[in-house]
């Protein structure tokens, strides 16, 4: 028996890919930009690969803050393992859609299967977050004989779907489908120490999430409750005569019985219709004040629609005093995440010059936020080169020190930042985080030395390609792109043996093309996923 993947879904998923990435958690992989300029290629070699007898690797993980104190553990795939899976989930997309309920309804707004090739998306641009508090706001209006509503979410859940109800759910959608086969494979792989849990971070398992939830969805509407849900949060409406504690035993009982899920205590609460509607106007507006409310909405629909704010909306958005904000939100007892992200997005457009002040004098306050700080501080320093240099003795200290020292994400994310070059590091400080040894830690060192144009490691180490994993390989291929260009060739023809996996032959025969641009490729723009 040989599986393999049409030619439609892998260009899907490579579109995908390369305009949103392959995780929102990680840095994005640098083979997008191999993806992405030798598509053509890509997929005509992926089209003809048996998915049946294909054996994937694992994925790399990770320890990430989920919120103040609080922690999760996400997944990171080599990227032909991230591109094969997507497409076969991709492949069965429309099977996954046809068993959760109706698009047009209110039920399930998250993530709704629909791709749009010509803008790289495999979901609907109009069921996003902010989309399904506006139905909740629409629907409460309208229905004023509901009284209260019950929030919850479920506990871990993309860490505790479980494998083998995942595995019958995929049967059902599309039985005896090959994609389903190398699915089930993929993931059995990746969870190989567990028998439960999603890869975090990537759109394929956003779908495949969805696919766990059907037989609940099914079961709220069978019990005539009025439900809505988003991923793992849901919502039920109920009239002044329901009972909450009954609504919410049944939901507990249908997902701890027949999916071997919890619902998270700390998040349950019950409100009153009016205090509900109040908490949906915050949390739709952003900030207190409408003006600010209305430049920080746009901008996250204009970040979606990779659209940049009109000038009436950069205006507006300027004269928010976002420095402040941050702070007001940073110093608050109980951190709302999600709120500051927008608000590290809204600086990310308006890039306000106190901006860089903040940041130098605070910039180990914020490490928590890597990520975020780290696409700030580039978003800036495009504008003001060597703006940041002077935090590099803090840099340093941070990557070695609590907390990025004990949670990889955040260190990952921090020495993202000398990768690229939005702090410059000289040859003589890199010794102090060369001794880190996490198999991402060692990438993203790769890249640096080969931005630092460390030749003598290069030449140290070239006939060495074996004592490097298949993971770091990659990265030593990208990094070794300092070298002269004959010199370059001529290694890279001499290592051909050791890239014998699909596209490896086309992506060394692409970076010997691209030799003197790969380095200035590492900053290559991906849009952040829609939340």
């Amino acid at each position: 028996m040989a599986y393999r993947v049409s030619d439609a879904s892998l260009r899907a998923a490579v579109a995908h890919l390369c305009r949103y990435g392959d995780t929102d958690v990680f840095p994005h992989l640098p083979e997008l930009s191999f993806f992405s300029e030798e598509e053509d290629a890509v997929v005509t070699e992926l089209a003809t690969l048996d998915l049946d007898s294909y054996a994937p690797t694992g994925a790399f993980e990770a320890l990430a803050p989920k919120n103040r104190y609080g922690f999760r553990i996400v997944h990171q795939l080599p990227a032909l393992d991230a591109l094969l899976l997507l497409a076969c989930v991709i492949e069965i997309g429309e099977n996954i859609e046809a068993k959760r309920q109706p698009v047009g309804g209110r039920r399930v707004r998250s993530y709704r299967f629909s791709v749009d090739l010509a803008k790289g998306q495999v979901f609907r641009p109009d069921r996003t977050y902010k989309d399904w508090l506006h139905s909740q706001q629409a629907f409460l209006i309208e229905k004023k004989y509901i009284k209260k509503v019950v929030s919850t979410d479920i506990s871990d859940f993309y860490a505790r779907i479980n494998y083998h109800r995942l595995e019958n759910l995929l049967d059902e959608a599309a039985s005896g489908h090959g994609a389903v086969r190398f699915i089930k494979k993929h993931i059995k792989v990746i969870r190989a120490r567990q028998s439960f849990g999603l890869p975090v971070g990537g759109s394929a398992a956003r779908i495949l999430a969805e696919l766990a939830l059907t037989d609940t969805d099914q079961a709220l509407r069978d019990r005539g409750l009025l439900a809505s849900r988003f991923v793992d949060d849901f919502r039920i409406f109920l009239k002044a005569s329901d009972d909450p504690y009954d609504a919410l035993g049944f939901l507990a009982e249908q997902l701890g019985i027949n999916e071997g899920l919890s619902l998270n205590v700390s998040k349950t609460s019950v409100s009153t219709r009016r205090d509900y509607l109040q908490r949906l106007e915050r949390m739709t507006s952003d900030v207190d004040e409408e003006a600010e409310g209305v430049a920080l909405e746009k901008l996250t629909a204009d970040l979606y629609f990779d659209e940049e704010p009109d000038e009436e909306d950069l205006e507006r958005l300027k004269g928010i005093n976002l420095v402040d904000l941050l702070n007001e939100e940073f110093s608050a007892d109980n951190w709302d995440m999600n709120r500051i992200r927008v608000i590290f997005r809204a600086l990310r457009i308006a890039k306000p010059k106190e901006a860089i002040d903040f940041i130098r004098d605070n910039f180990c306050d914020y490490v928590i936020f890597a990520k975020d700080l780290c696409l700030l501080m580039e978003a800036i320093e495009d504008d003001e080169p060597g703006c940041f240099d002077q935090v590099l003795d803090d840099l340093v200290e941070a990557v070695l020190c609590p907390p990025a020292s004990s949670v990889q994400i955040i260190r990952t994310w921090l020495i993202e930042i000398l990768v690229r070059g939005v702090v410059n590091i000289p040859m003589s400080r890199l010794k102090d985080i060369d001794g880190l040894s996490a198999t991402v830690d060692k990438r993203k060192l790769l890249l640096l030395r080969g931005r630092l144009d460390d030749k003598n490691y290069f030449r140290r180490h070239k006939t060495a390609i074996h004592t490097f994993s298949d993971f770091e390989r990659i990265c030593l291929i990208w990094g070794a792109s300092c070298l002269p260009k004959d010199e370059y060739n001529n290694w890279i023809d001499s290592i051909k043996a050791n890239f014998d996996k699909p596209l490896g032959p086309l992506f060394l025969k692409w970076a010997q093309k691209c030799r003197s641009t790969l380095i200035a490729k590492l900053k290559a723009e991906i849009i952040d996923h829609p939340d």
